[in-house]
Formats: C-alpha cells, structure tokens, sequence
C-alpha cells in the first residue's frame, strides 16, 4: 500500500468517524422519546406519526369500534390536506378516567411558512380520549385534526319556543 493510498484511507475513516458520530448527536439533540407499545402514550405518538406524515389509513385505524359506529367513515382531508405546516408535539399529562379510560393532554406547536420572515408558530394543548379495545388502546373522541362529520348518537336538538 503506498503512502498515498494511506493517506487516502485514513482520510476515508476519518469521515466515516464524523459521519457517524454526527448522526449519533443529531438523533439525541432531537429529544423524540419513543413510548412503550401497548400503551395509551404510545398509540398517541403514532397517531400524531401518521398525522406529521400525511398517512391517514394509519391515523384512522386507531379508531374505536364505537366511534366509528358513531361517526361513520371520518374523513380524511384534514389528515392528507394539512398544506404546509409542520408540527411537534410533547406529552403534557396522562390522566386515568373513572370509567376506564384514559385522557392525555399533549401540546402541539405548528410552525408555517419560512423563518425567519413570514413564518409563525402557535401552540395549544389538546386532549386525546382513548378506551381499551381488544387489548390496544384505540381513540373515542375524535382527535385533532380529525372530525366526526355525522354523529349519529346524539337526539335532536328541540326547537326553541317563540317568544310572545
């Protein structure tokens, strides 16, 4: 092996080193916590997965049985069409509900346009109702961004009396 082929090898392990230790440090600066499976936390976090990634089927699917008997086919617009916004999300609580199910209230910040001139940011918290269903927890109010287009559970709204 000559001096110059050494070289270049040593230059080659070099940035190999760098690479690998640059995306070592890129994945532990973007702080992401990964959840256990099989928990409410976790069923959250690939919802709001599928949701960042436009992947409705999936964010659908953690639907209970009882909210799909209630709602009907929830669109899937506010999924795919969420134009260009970004957002982040971070776990703010986990309440359990008498009745058995389980409430999480996480912040959302999206983020739109292009810094640092004409973009923004709003954060706002939002609550997240999930029961168990066959062993995995699926959700029973509708979660943002998703919305239940016909309730089919709730009475009619009586009409109110004129006014004499």
């Amino acid at each position: 092996m000559s001096a110059s082929t050494r070289w270049l090898a040593g230059v080659g392990g070099v940035l190999l080193v760098a690479a690998v230790v640059s995306a070592a440090v890129a994945l532990m600066a973007s702080g992401t916590q990964q959840f256990d499976e099989g928990t409410p936390e976790r069923t959250v976090q690939r919802y709001l997965e599928a949701v960042a990634e436009r992947d409705a089927t999936t964010a659908l699917a953690l639907m209970s049985d009882e909210l799909v008997a209630r709602c009907g086919p929830m669109p899937r617009d506010s999924i795919i069409h969420r134009g260009t916004s970004r957002f982040r999300a971070a776990l703010e609580e986990t309440r359990v509900r008498d009745a058995g199910g389980v409430e999480i209230r996480v912040a959302i910040t999206e983020s739109w346009g292009d810094s640092p001139f004409g973009g923004g940011d709003s954060t706002w918290s939002v609550f997240f109702e999930l029961v168990e269903q066959n062993g995995e927890w699926r959700f029973s109010v509708e979660p943002w961004p998703t919305y239940c287009p016909n309730p089919r559970e709730l009475p009619p709204v009586p009409a109110k009396p004129a006014n004499r």
